[in-house]
């Protein structure tokens, strides 16, 4: 029978024990019941007659009874905060959920392992607290790993093409409706497409493309009936969605970070460029979609670049945008929205604690949530059929029904040996556009090397369906590839032998640092941080809270000990594991993560201002530079030099910092032919790159059902 980790907690079901960092918990049986049954139920949530039913058999209680054993769990649990539960979330008349990460341990491997060379996985013994080894079970619940709080969702919708192995559709495990036909292919020229928009008469489509990654997007309009396309040029330097204003304009979004901006394109009767304006600007700009009114938009946006995504309504012509809508938590973003057809409900895309993705729907007129649920991934769009339904695109199952008066969610396209892009419904004819992908090829990895200006040297070989690369030594490296939905740690050697899988499991995996001394890996698997031992092929489960975990973690100088941060109550604390005593306790309060140097410490704050500590953590002086601090920009320090990547999803900069005479050196690349998750080698003389290959991209016109609108 496998052990289960809940949250901070470690579930022992036959012997009815429960355990944290490696100390039993004293918890009541009946409580540790609930607990077991809400984790066997935990994609759903269970009504209190259900708990009676099910938890209760032995005799009968009252509804009071159950809700007293629910609240001796919570504080069990040390979750009393109702308005943001971290691991039992309850809804009135829908029951209870929990909600926290989980995953199985099991003793000995399964014989139904997705591969036979999984490696032990060392974790504190139940009963007396020292290393046991234990496998790691694929769980399909547990949530992939998710991204900082600023731009959220839409990053992780952005950075697909980087982070998803070649051809990998997964069997959804929601049931498929109908399954749509396949649609009728119509020509557009070559190369990749996304930000699909309807005209509101439905004559025209528009829609973002480029040849190549070497060029930048360009605006297209298709007339639907003759199927003439032309050009439209915009002064969007990295344009993500379209959206028409009316019969002979459109808005276009431009997400540069830090500067995005709505640009108003204005066309006479000829379709052809008249005008095109900057309207908006923020930070960053998720989402824009039509709000209630003459000239009025919904836009999901962030007001700061460490702020999370709210829901404004924009008046075209305005200064300033109206706060409709904002979460409580800082790490809760609502990052997608759209009104019904009738104007009654609003549909939110919401991101929570920076791990939950999930869609609400909520009445204006009652001002009652009428859906809450979770989804698989993000969600690339989401339309109203009408207003009893929505189409979902759903980054890992493919195009889903949620149809509210019966509260389900149902797969009617999944995504098959092209995913889907992008899509935009014309509810007058009943059909569906959608812009649906070729999977990647191979990327291609390159060496450069940071003392000739970050020349390209040579280009790296690597097995197929590698998507991550680290250095070892001696020609060797580590990387990370999925096969279907398991992914795995590999070693391989540059020249012949083949591949040797360290480590696998369903979650997101992200190589963070290397000790060579210490044959140690330095992973986060999910919202895990963990070390593996080369030599013993045991793994370090590393103590952290519920809290969100920067992911800039690092080795110290010897090995010794993990330096990672997180964000508590509102405020970056820096970490230190102790890999000795396989306890953590905090260093320091201010900052995110942290480089140890030979005279002390690097650290960077919240926004990724760099300061120099001494050996106590006391700043000493402030460096004068910004890091980048999401999830896939990286930054080290070798040999008295600082390197770290920058980006604006246009472009990355690779910059170096010499720490003695201050001399900083940048070198720009486009975003796809250098991802800002680089790697440097341990003598600081070499760089890892990766680069993707351009996709096709594919438009089709897919008739829907009847039965999919409601009568």
């Amino acid at each position: 029978m496998p052990k289960i980790i809940v949250g901070d907690y470690l579930l022992d079901p036959e012997q009815q024990l429960l355990f944290q960092h490696g100390q039993e918990v004293a918890i009541e049986p009946k409580a540790f019941a609930l607990l077991l049954y809400l984790y066997h139920q935990r994609e759903r949530y269970v009504s209190l007659e259900e708990l009676h039913q099910q938890v209760w058999t032995d005799r009968v209680v009252s509804d009071s009874a159950v809700r007293s054993s629910i609240k001796k769990l919570r504080n069990v649990l040390d979750d009393n905060d109702l308005s943001q539960p971290r691991y039992i979330k309850s809804v009135a008349k829908r029951g209870y959920k929990l909600v926290c990460q989980v995953t199985e341990i099991y003793d000995e491997p399964l014989a139904d392992a997705a591969t036979t060379t999984d490696l032990p996985v060392a974790i504190a013994a139940a009963a007396s607290g020292s290393p046991a080894t234990a496998m790691a079970k694929r769980s399909a619940n547990l949530i992939p790993l998710l991204l900082v709080p600023i731009v959220a969702a839409v990053l992780l919708w952005l950075l697909l093409p980087w982070l998803q192995a070649p051809k990998t559709a997964e069997q959804s495990p929601l049931p498929l409706v109908s399954q749509l036909s396949s649609g009728q292919h119509i020509p557009t020229p070559a190369g990749e497409k996304r930000g699909l928009a309807l005209s509101p008469d439905g004559t025209q489509l528009a829609f973002l493309g480029r040849p190549n990654q070497s060029e930048p997007w360009q605006l297209y309009l298709m007339d639907r009936q003759s199927r003439d396309i032309r050009l439209l040029p915009t002064a969007a330097q990295q344009p993500i969605l379209l959206a028409f204003a009316d019969h002979q304009s459109m808005f276009v979004v431009d997400a540069l970070m830090g500067d995005s901006a709505i640009y108003h394109v204005q066309l006479d009767t000829a379709m052809q460029l008249v005008a095109e304006q900057k309207v908006a600007g923020f930070p960053f700009i998720a989402h824009l979609s039509p709000a209630i009114g003459e000239d009025s938009w919904l836009i999901n946006a962030a007001d700061g670049l460490q702020k999370p995504v709210k829901l404004y309504r924009w008046q075209l012509g305005s200064d300033q945008p109206e706060l409709l809508q904002a979460r409580s938590s800082a790490i809760d973003h609502i990052y997608r929205s759209m009104f019904s057809p009738s104007g009654q409900r609003l549909a939110n895309a919401v991101f929570l604690n920076s791990v939950v993705f999930g869609v609400e729907v909520h009445d204006l007129h009652s001002n009652q949530i009428l859906y809450s649920g979770q989804v698989a991934d993000s969600l690339s769009r989401l339309e109203w059929l009408d207003d009893e339904s929505l189409i979902l695109l759903d980054d890992k199952q493919g195009l889903i029904l949620l149809d509210l008066p019966s509260q389900t969610q149902r797969v009617i396209m999944a995504h098959g040996d092209e995913k889907i892009e992008d899509f935009s419904i014309l509810g007058a004819e009943r059909r569906l556009m959608a812009l649906r992908n070729e999977f990647l090829s191979e990327p291609l990895f390159y060496e450069l090397l940071p003392g000739s200006g970050f020349a390209i040297e040579r280009i790296v070989k690597v097995p197929e369906g590698i998507r991550q690369l680290n250095y070892a030594d001696n020609e060797r490296y580590f990387g990370v590839l999925q096969e279907q939905d398991t992914r795995m740690v590999v070693q391989y050697t540059q020249h012949g032998g083949s591949k040797e899988v360290l480590f696998s499991a369903p979650q997101r995996i992200e190589l963070l640092d290397y000790h060579a001394a210490q044959a140690a890996l330095l992973l986060q698997v999910g919202q895990q941080l963990m070390v593996l031992h080369l030599n013993t092929s045991l793994v370090e489960l590393v103590p952290t809270s519920q809290s969100l975990l920067d992911h800039h973690a690092a080795f110290s100088l010897d090995g010794n000990l993990v330096y990672f941060g997180q964000l508590i109550a509102g405020e970056w604390q820096l970490h230190q594991y102790e890999r000795a005593s396989q306890q953590s306790r905090l260093l320091v309060t201010g900052y995110r993560s942290l480089r140890e140097t030979l005279d002390g410490f690097i650290a960077a704050t919240g926004l990724g201002d760099l300061y120099h500590l001494d050996p106590q953590l006391r700043p000493l002086k402030p460096l004068g530079q910004r890091i980048n601090t999401e999830f896939i920009s990286r930054w080290y320090v070798r040999q008295q030099k600082l390197i770290w990547s920058d980006f604006d999803l246009a472009s990355t900069w690779l910059n170096q910092l010499d720490l003695l005479s201050g001399e900083l050196q940048q070198t720009r690349f486009t975003f796809e032919k250098m991802h800002p998750r680089f790697v440097l080698s341990q003598d600081g003389n070499r760089v890892l790159g990766v680069s993707r290959r351009t996709r096709t991209t594919n438009l089709v016109e897919v008739d829907l059902p009847a039965q999919l609108f409601t009568p």
